[in-house]
């Protein structure tokens, strides 16, 4: 192996070709150990080189998760890194790291410049300084006080190196050409006399004593100034002898350089740089090459063969599983690849996720149509998804040897390169399958000039700029995934335990690198049943720390994204990340804090809100977090997270962002679904009692003026329910339990029409949440709301038992006429359910004592008097709940007052006017959604029609709300609707 800290972090294998080093940090650890030549480094040391001050509680387990990342991408045995229980310590050779080759021809260089053996003093400072590729570590996130020190000594030794390499020069009268460098040096480095005094002699041996002079007084004045003294006593009698013409300073004979190395030092072609890194030079190697060649190239084989066929495709996996229709897609098209001379090159594309299967897939592709491209299958891997992808001069010099082309005749620069590559592809039909690509800079370089041959391509981002079929792959289906994983389990173990199975696929998300990883795990442990892995996999935070098999981990393959995601921001604003309006959020941050979201589909208002940013801004971060393939965007501005993309957001959040931070995003989310949940409520129940919103609740948003009817609130809690719902249970496992039972409370209008689920996953929660915080108030609202969602679902016996705990919560406590109204209301509606309407009336009555325009309590008073057969009282209390609800434009309740006229209208024998009733409820519900209701009007309707002897509307009625009570649970009101079509 080689490893470069002088300049870019490079590490390459013995013949020269780079290792991609995934992570910031991975590399990071990496130059750490480095550093220390091989010393034991401990725990504390390399956490504090990484981190800095902000060490986070999970940095042993990604130390462990780096070190594993690292052997796997160094393909090295388990030895190259030792992890013990005091530290780390990398295993490394005397000529492997470059600053170890340096120190050595410093050390060299020392002694011959002693012995004035100044042709040796040249090769070896010229050795040396060809190690330097720019400034050292220049990429790697290293905390100042770890890299400074190291910067600081290389940088000095490299001064004193070419202090010794002029001195060199000159002494073996070489200064024709050096004044322009040392006048570079100089001006960078003004109070190094050194410098100064070659400069001088070196303009002064070239036939300038004048500049040299000049350079002399302009160096006097500068060090005066800075340092209050005159120039050293040397570079003044320097200044005296050219003023005076001494012939002592006239040059040598120039020595012919030194053109073979010296003896077993192994050191490259020399070379000298000017000062400011990145060092350059005549004769300028591939910067990303640590040992060049240094002896002359063989000689050519006459016996080899010119135009050689390479074949280097990856083995296709044996248990390859789902991806059909892709495959067939792509192997279709390639089939199809014979075009016209001069016809554009197709570059077949398939992008995704880490862990997708991309690189998997099109493996599977080439190797069934290889056979249509006899000249070849070339692979390469271009690490686009590292911290150093390979330049497209690299990978074009690869792919100019994989033609045959000898190293000495690859030529240099890419334009040069890229044009010898399509000359010697021209004319031939070879399949090139690129890796990993990083952008379309990368790759269109690398494309052939006329067809014949096929271009493949993975990559995480999306390449939209090129001819060709263009896949992203995203999860697996069920039932593929299911076979992937039974392939590699076994068929036995999965049949045995299905709902366990269900299980792991769903925490595996369809990924197949984590259903392979799952599969792997359960095959090494025979003991093991499905159960246990699903148990594994679904303990709270263990996800991506049980995935993982061999040096493979979902969690690297899919934090890869996301750190390549960080570089580039942090590239693109500096050393921080881009920041938005309150100085704290950009696309990474985004991610980590979206993560503590609940797993649905979201908008960019409430990532918006999470990120307490203005909506553009929220939307140029999710379309980044898209491109980059950390998000989902299943439909236009709508967005979400793969569950194990989700995870690895947490965990980075608990890594990166503070307890405080992550509290405040989550809170910002809830204020932001309880705010427009509030909001929604006031348009689809405008007389309903809502939550009072406290002073503290008040967030940024425009939900004051945000729906302008009802059909837009109803919209927005259609769009946004998943994350609504979910909200309840985060807000209450986050400790803001006053939030979380405000939150269902305010859903309410909602829920009721038809979400019953929801309803009882909601309030449920929220009882909880009243319960902790100690809160009766809030306590009886949720059981209120319990209680209606179980009459609502045709319990009313059990639902009584509801409301006669909320009366003992609010009986006897000023202040609460409107809870009480409320629970005497819905007992009425339990014994009208229950068929006794005398003590139903006794109840409405009691609720009206004290809310007397309560138009849902008017309505079912009207509903029991039409059962007592007082027909014209109850139409009486209709006609006065009429007049409130039109006045408040309390469209829900004036559905239900029609629906119960018609009622009413039907049980008078006036079936026909009932039936108009019945059809101006059915109107309004219909505009609001309200599915139950709607049903139980369709109900009443059905009975209307029949009444007339219109018995095939009336059964078309009756079955379709059948349908409705079915799919909305409502098993009393079903059985029903089932006798009447029987009795038909």
């Amino acid at each position: 192996m080689r490893f470069g800290l002088l300049g870019s972090f490079v590490v390459e294998d013995a013949e020269g070709t780079p290792r991609q080093i995934g992570t910031p940090k991975a590399r990071a650890l990496l130059a750490v150990l480095l550093l220390r030549g091989g010393s034991p480094v401990s725990w504390d040391t390399v956490k504090t080189a990484i981190w800095g001050e902000s060490v986070p509680a999970t940095a042993r387990a990604s130390l462990h998760n780096h070190v594993a990342r690292l052997r796997r991408d160094l393909d090295e045995s388990g030895d190259r890194i030792q992890v013990t229980p005091a530290g780390f310590r990398l295993r490394v050779l005397d000529d492997e790291l470059d600053v170890t080759r340096f120190d050595r021809y410093v050390c060299r260089a020392r002694t011959a410049r002693l012995a004035e053996d100044w042709a040796e003093v040249e090769a070896l400072t010229g050795s040396a300084l060809a190690l330097w590729r720019g400034a050292p570590l220049s990429d790697v996130p290293l905390p100042d006080t770890e890299r400074e020190p190291f910067v600081r000594r290389m940088e000095e030794a490299r001064l004193q190196v070419l202090e010794w390499g002029y001195e060199a020069d000159l002494h073996l009268g070489r200064h024709q050409g050096i004044a322009a460098e040392l006048a570079e040096l100089v001006a960078a480095h003004p109070l190094r006399e050194t410098f100064v005094g070659q400069l001088m002699l070196a303009l002064h041996r070239s036939g300038r004593p004048a500049d040299a002079l000049l350079a002399y007084d302009t160096a006097r004045r500068t060090i005066r100034r800075e340092l209050g003294v005159d120039p050293e006593p040397g570079l003044v009698e320097l200044h005296r002898r050219i003023l005076t013409l001494d012939p002592s300073l006239t040059p040598q004979p120039a020595t012919e350089p030194q053109t073979t190395p010296p003896p077993a030092t192994n050191a490259p072609t020399p070379r000298f740089p000017t000062l400011n890194p990145p060092v350059t030079a005549p004769h300028t190697l591939n910067p990303h090459t640590l040992n060049p060649p240094v002896t002359d190239p063989p000689a050519p084989d006459p016996s080899a063969d010119p135009h050689p066929t390479p074949h280097q495709l990856p083995a296709s996996p044996a248990d390859f599983t789902g991806r059909e229709q892709e495959l067939d897609r792509i192997v279709g098209e390639l089939a199809e690849a014979d075009r016209p001379d001069g016809a554009t090159v197709l570059v077949h594309r398939v992008s995704g996720s880490g862990g997708m299967g991309k690189t998997t897939l099109m493996v599977r592709a080439a190797h069934q149509i290889r056979e249509r491209f006899p000249d070849g299958q070339i692979f390469l891997d271009l690490g686009g998804m590292t911290t150093m992808p390979m330049p497209p001069e690299s990978a074009l010099g690869l792919l100019l040897r994989a033609l045959g082309t000898a190293p000495e005749e690859v030529p240099c620069g890419l334009q040069a390169r890229s044009a010898q590559f399509r000359s010697l592809i021209a004319g031939r039909r070879m399949l090139i399958l690129l890796d990993d690509a990083g952008d379309a800079a990368q790759i269109r370089p690398l494309l052939p000039g006329a067809a014949g041959s096929a271009v493949l391509v993975t990559s995480r981002r999306r390449l939209v700029s090129f001819p060709g079929v263009r896949i992203d792959l995203g999860a697996l289906p069920d039932d593929a995934a299911r076979r992937l994983l039974a392939s590699i389990a076994g068929e036995d173990r999965v049949a045995a335990q299905p709902s366990a199975t269900t299980e792991v696929l769903r925490a595996c998300g369809g990924m197949p690198l984590a259903l392979r990883l799952a599969g792997s795990r359960l095959a090494a442990r025979p003991a093991w049943s499905v159960q246990d892995l699903a148990h594994r996999l679904t303990s709270h935070g263990r996800v991506l720390r049980e995935l993982y098999a061999d040096d493979l981990h979902v969690r690297t393959a899919l934090q890869m994204s996301y750190e390549l995601l960080l570089q580039e921001s942090q590239e693109n604003q500096g050393s921080q990340e881009p920041q938005g309006p309150s100085g704290h959020t950009g696309p990474a941050r985004a991610f980590r804090l979206l993560g503590l979201m609940p797993s649905a589909a979201f908008g960019t208002a409430v990532a918006a809100a999470v990120l307490d940013c203005d909506e553009r801004s929220a939307e140029d971060w999710l379309e980044a977090l898209v491109d980059a393939h950390l998000l989902e965007s299943p439909a236009p501005g709508r967005y979400q997270f793969h569950c194990l993309l989700q995870a690895l957001a947490v965990e980075l959040a608990e890594e990166s962002d503070s307890e405080e931070e992550r509290r405040l995003a989550v809170e910002r989310f809830v204020l932001w679904c309880l705010h427009g949940a509030d909001a929604a409520t006031a348009r689809l129940a405008p007389a309903a009692r809502r939550v009072p919103l406290d002073a503290g609740a008040r967030l940024r948003g425009p939900f004051a003026d945000y729906f302008a009817d009802y059909d837009e609130a109803y919209g927005w809690f259609e769009r946004e329910r998943e994350v609504l719902v979910a909200a309840v249970s985060l807000a209450h496992e986050a400790g803001l339990h006053a939030r979380a039972w405000s939150l269902a409370a305010s859903l309410w209008a909602y829920v009721r029409l038809g979400r019953n689920d929801d309803w009882l996953t909601t309030h449920t929660v929220g009882l909880a949440a009243a319960r902790v915080i100690g809160d009766e108030r809030a306590e009886a609202w949720m059981l209120n709301g319990l209680g209606n969602q179980v009459l609502k679902t045709g319990r009313p016996a059990e639902a009584i038992g509801y409301f006669r705990r909320v009366l003992r919560i609010h009986e006897g406590v000023p202040g609460r006429d409107a809870e009480l109204s409320a629970v005497f209301n819905n007992m009425g509606t339990c014994f009208t359910d229950l068929g006794d309407h005398e003590s139903a009336l006794h109840h409405y009555r009691k609720s009206l004592v004290r809310e007397p325009e309560s138009c849902a309590t008017l309505n079912n008073m009207a509903d029991a008097l039409s059962h007592l057969g007082r027909h014209d009282e109850a139409l009486d209390v209709l006609d006065r709940a009429e007049a409130i609800q039109r006045a408040t434009r309390d469209l829900v309740s004036l559905a239900i007052g029609l629906r119960v006229r018609g009622d009413v209208l039907r049980g008078a024998d006036r079936a026909a006017e009932a039936v108009e009733a019945y059809r101006r409820a059915l109107a309004l519900q219909r505009l609001g959604g309200d599915q139950h209701s709607e049903a139980v009007s369709l109900t009443g309707l059905g009975d209307a029609l029949a009444d007339l002897k219109r018995q095939t509307e009336a059964e078309a009625c009756w079955g379709k709300a059948l349908r409705w009570m079915e799919r909305l649970g409502d098993q009393g009101r079903s059985v029903d609707l089932r006798k009447r079509l029987a009795g038909a």
